[in-house]
């Protein structure tokens, strides 16, 4: 018999009964030191970070909640003994695994009554409404990493710096050294609590010492007056009146803004520093909101960290001169009619990236389940951004309407505009923000407008940080775009981490589900960038596939370049996996040899069968006249012979094997009589393994009349491609 599930309000109450129990605040201690705190030796690794993914840990929304409950009576500090802490923890489990059953009610509902119903529409959907969403937006994943939140805080609130100093005594860039200074307290303190309880008995046991401090401590510890250290510890220390509107799940928690605890005398404690650097990022501006004379800046202010944010790091990537702020797009020269607006446009060749920022937030209605609200807050954080970015996509393609900056200087295109990539990015913690895209949002992709991609600030801080170049984020946005809702994950910096692995291509698959800990490269890496950590920089994979390469050359030289034709090429090459670059690698480094001794053109060709496509290098010092037409020629006949649908050539220079043009054919295939009669003259194209024996010195072994045609037709050779007369 099927155990019924409880109601979450009962749950809830119960463990507001535990969360006040004598000395709880043990039990707390031990979950965040146990599921929170990553401890290593001499450099940060994925097998360190390991307990972070694990299903059995407490999540921080988890133990915030237990924190803002325990807050809400005065706290009793006296330390349990062992069995009254172990019944407190496995209790705490114990409630929380139900907590997570009934919120998980409403989906498995939604999905008995379509098992019901098998003549339901298939486009059926367990998550449609908000009531099946609030599970994923509880439990969703963390949206940025603690050092974003701290370091971003200097720039979100860099315009209100006056009102902070006035109003609470302290600056931006204060508030962000007494964070930084009692997170390396705590680390230290931490360490020092974990050994001094090798020489106590067991009853004494206890790690709650280890997140408590006082605001001489930091003082020290920061350098900063001890005036601006109080003030800025003291506007994140969590009310005395306790938190007492926190009655049901989704109320407010004021100790998620105020995560600081005040114990007796100078003592605080914190027990999770990342909500400290969380309430770092949003509460002041709630502050500042509270202040009817200064609610409309701070809201402006707000709206201009985003833009900007955004806007300078695309342009770290793609250099201020393809990097476009408040864009103004306008119906005629005569710039009487707006048609739209663009926070930042990048153009590159034929291809331009549309960002739409927003600052706003999923409201306390939402969470708890009102439908409306919930549609409502996504309208206003993503799908208008969206909605938005296609309006403007749509301008830009047809190409007729002009396009100024902010200053009023008019852009233009150096090529025809033929692909758009929108990017929605909202400025705070959106929670579950992938998965509600995935739901929620209403847009058809074309050929020209592809998949918007939304997300939040920290995955495009992310995101810039490690794809770093033109080529390298343009691939990704299409890639992206391409796997679209084929890929489930929790949030993007798991796309993203895959993708540095090993390309974000689904190849033969039309679904593949990520789990969180495939982002443990981007994380450790953005720890040993960002913090200082002790780790690997750069994670495993792509990154480094083309290092030193003939390829890698090549799309370094695209990197510098804008011809359509060349970037296409350049996106095609960072889609090959590793063998496959490597083969092509040394085709070209071979050519190249050979065209500079021999002073005669070489070529090479080779068709990737997965993406339906292929890639022709020539390599030549023949005038572009001629080795242009040469070029699309080859092209042309490889690209019908294969059937496939795209199909990019490259010109390169002797001696250095620098680019010299590149071309893109685009068009779908279809049966010609000419082709026919070319391509048959042609010889069979060369089988990779045989080309790899002689690349590796070995001869070449010739195919037998009867053996299979090397293009892969299915016929014999003496059938498709042996020339007349024996063996090529």
């Amino acid at each position: 018999m099927e155990a019924v599930v409880r109601s979450e309000q009962d749950i809830f109450n119960d463990l507001a009964t535990l969360c006040v129990s004598a000395g709880y605040a043990h039990a707390i201690a031990y979950f965040c030191f146990r599921d929170h705190v990553v401890g290593y030796s001499d450099a940060l690794e994925g097998a360190d970070y390991a307990k972070l993914f694990s299903f059995e840990r407490l999540i921080r929304t988890e133990i915030s909640t237990l924190i803002g409950l325990m807050v809400r009576a005065p706290r009793d500090l006296t330390t349990p003994d062992i069995k009254t802490l172990e019944s407190y923890i496995a209790r705490t489990e114990t409630l929380l695994r139900e907590l997570h059953d009934a919120l998980n009610e409403p989906v498995k509902t939604e999905l008995q009554k379509a098992f019901a119903d098998p003549d339901r529409n298939n486009e059926f959907n367990p998550f449609a409404n908000a009531a099946a969403l609030r599970e994923p937006i509880f439990y969703g994943a963390e949206s940025a990493y603690s050092f974003q939140y701290r370091d971003l805080s200097v720039e979100k609130y860099a315009r209100d710096k006056e009102w902070l100093r006035k109003q609470k005594g302290f600056t931006p860039e204060d508030a962000r050294r007494v964070v930084a200074a009692l997170c390396e307290f705590l680390n230290d303190k931490l360490l020092e609590t974990l050994k001094g309880m090798k020489g106590l008995p067991l009853e004494k046991w206890s790690v709650l010492n280890g997140f408590q401090f006082t605001v001489t401590d930091i003082t020290a510890k920061s350098g900063l007056p001890e005036a601006t250290v109080k003030a800025a510890i003291d506007a994140f220390t969590c009310p005395e009146d306790g938190n007492s509107a926190f009655t049901s799940l989704n109320d407010f928690n004021a100790a998620n803004a105020f995560p600081i605890l005040k114990v007796d005398g100078d003592n605080h404690i914190l027990l999770l520093y990342v909500s400290l650097t969380e309430a770092l990022y949003e509460t002041p501006f709630y502050w500042m909101n509270g202040d009817k004379a200064y609610a409309a800046a701070a809201m402006t202010n707000r709206g201009v960290f985003t833009e900007e944010f955004c806007a300078a790091r695309l342009e770290r990537v793609f250099g201020p001169n393809r990097t476009f702020r408040n864009v103004d797009i306008w119906e005629n020269s005569a710039r009487k009619k707006k048609l739209g607006e663009i926070d930042a446009l990048v153009l590159i060749g034929d291809r331009a990236v549309v960002v739409q920022a927003k600052s706003k937030k999923l409201t306390l209605a939402a969470r708890k389940g009102n439908d409306l609200q919930l549609q409502s807050d996504f309208k206003a954080a993503v799908q208008d951004a969206c909605d938005q970015a296609i309006t403007c996509s749509k301008y830009l393609l047809t190409g007729a309407s002009v396009l100024a900056d902010s200053s009023g200087k008019e852009i233009n295109p150096t090529y025809t505009l033929k692909t758009a990539h929108p990017v929605c990015v909202v400025s705070d913690h959106y929670p579950a923000l992938t998965f509600q895209a995935q739901q929620l949002l209403t847009f058809n992709p074309t050929d020209k407008i592809k998949q918007p991609l939304v997300c939040d600030v920290f995955f495009i801080d992310v995101v810039t940080e490690f794809l770093e170049t033109p080529l390298r984020l343009l691939s990704y946005l299409e890639l992206r775009a391409r796997a679209a809702s084929n890929i489930s994950l929790s949030h993007e910096i798991v796309a993203l981490g895959y993708h540095l692995r090993q390309n974000l291509w689904l190849g033969d698959y039309n679904f593949m589900a990520l789990d969180d800990d495939i982002s443990v490269d981007v994380d450790i890496a953005m720890a040993a960038r960002r913090d200082g950590v002790n780790g690997e920089k750069n994670p495993r994979g792509i990154l480094t596939y083309f290092k030193g390469t003939a390829i890698g050359r090549i799309i370094e030289d695209i990197e510098k370049r804008s011809e359509p034709g060349a970037i296409a090429a350049g996106l095609e090459l960072l889609k090959l996996s590793g063998k496959s670059a490597n083969d092509l690698s040394r085709m070209v480094e071979k050519i190249t040899v050979d065209a500079t001794r021999e002073g005669k053109p070489h070529d090479a060709t080779m068709a990737i069968g997965e993406a339906g496509s292929g890639v022709t290098v020539h390599c030549n010092a023949l005038p572009e006249k001629v080795a242009g037409p040469k070029l699309k020629r080859h092209c042309e006949l490889r690209k019908y012979g294969t059937r496939a649908n795209i199909w990019f050539g490259l010109a390169i220079r002797p001696l250095d094997g620098a680019v010299r043009f590149g071309l893109t054919l685009d068009y779908p295939w279809k049966q010609q009589a000419d082709f026919d009669a070319a391509v048959a003259k042609m010889p069979a194209p060369t089988p990779i393994k045989a080309i790899r024996k002689i690349l590796n010195g070995k001869r070449q072994e010739k195919t037998g009349r009867n053996d299979p045609c090397p293009c892969r037709s299915g016929l014999k050779y003496k059938n498709c491609h042996l020339p007349k007369g024996g063996f090529h």
